[in-house]
């Protein structure tokens, strides 16, 4: 149980540092005044603090239970992977919406790409449901003293399928961003520009769920100590992931507009994620408020 708790003791760690190294733009995005409800903000709230939520819980369930118990009951560990999964699988989507967000608005917020967008989501999200219905049953695992599952969490081809799904759903988000951004001026640029700041970001991501993937796929056929870190780790990724792709692109559209958003008086969060004035009009190469 000493691992367990240095593991998630190490995950609320990185989580924290990286709450503080942000904390600046945060306040300045998130908390200024008047403050505004909006659907970014919302995101950027939930990625982040489900993610120490989650951190959290675990520290505090492995610190219970090295005091408490010499050998962990197996409802315990029941609900406690029960809880890790759907905190990671909340995470996740929270990540999606944001991805997909960005989507739309680069493609001038088409009802067509909405269709396309809903689709691969419903697709991805089915195959994570069948994954589910079909190879998973935590209720018929059996645990040591420890927590430690006596056999792998998927001897089938589930956690294949899911990580295929993701991966696929990832790939296609990802080439429709590159499709608009990597053929224009600034996309490569050493100077932040806002094509280059969308371009390696969904860079980053990419690379990022494709470790945490990964690793889950080792974790869930692993019985070692080393498959105790996975789910911090993975859950510190993906909350720094969503939430940091946000303040990267609000921050560089305040630096922009900061000038005409003072004299308007508005509020550089728009209602929908990063509304398409924030991004030129592709066809044209003139933002969308000076046609």
């Amino acid at each position: 149980m000493n691992v367990q708790l240095v593991a998630s003791c190490l995950g609320l760690a990185l989580n924290a540092c990286d709450m503080y190294l942000t904390r600046k733009e945060e306040k300045a995005l998130i908390w200024r005044s008047p403050f505004r409800v909006t659907i970014v903000k919302i995101l950027y709230i939930l990625s982040r603090y489900l993610g120490l939520t989650c951190q959290i819980y675990n520290v505090s369930r492995s610190a219970y239970w090295k005091h408490r118990y010499t050998t962990i009951p197996q409802h315990s560990c029941d609900s406690h992977l029960v809880f890790k999964t759907l905190g990671a699988q909340s995470l996740l989507a929270i990540l999606h919406i944001i991805l997909m967000l960005r989507v739309y608005a680069l493609y001038n917020k088409t009802f067509s790409m909405v269709l396309i967008l809903m689709l691969i989501y419903a697709a991805r999200l089915a195959a994570t449901i069948w994954t589910t219905l079909k190879h998973w049953d935590v209720y018929k695992m059996d645990f040591d003293y420890i927590c430690f599952t006596t056999e792998p969490l998927n001897s089938g081809y589930g956690m294949i399928i899911f990580i295929t799904a993701e991966a696929l759903f990832e790939i296609i988000i990802h080439t429709l961003i590159a499709r608009k951004t990597w053929s224009l001026p600034g996309t490569w640029s050493k100077t932040p520009t806002l094509m280059s700041v969308l371009t390696r970001d969904g860079f980053y991501v990419f690379f990022a769920i494709f470790v945490g993937m990964v690793s889950a796929l080792g974790g869930s056929r692993g019985r070692g100590p080393a498959t105790l870190f996975v789910n911090p780790l993975l859950v510190f990724v993906i909350s720094c992931a969503g939430s940091r792709v946000i303040i990267r692109l609000q921050r560089f559209g305040s630096e922009e507009e900061s000038d005409s958003a003072s004299s308007q008086g508005s509020d550089m969060f728009s209602t929908i994620a990063w509304d398409i004035r924030t991004f030129p009009n592709l066809e044209s190469g003139q933002p969308d408020d000076q046609k």
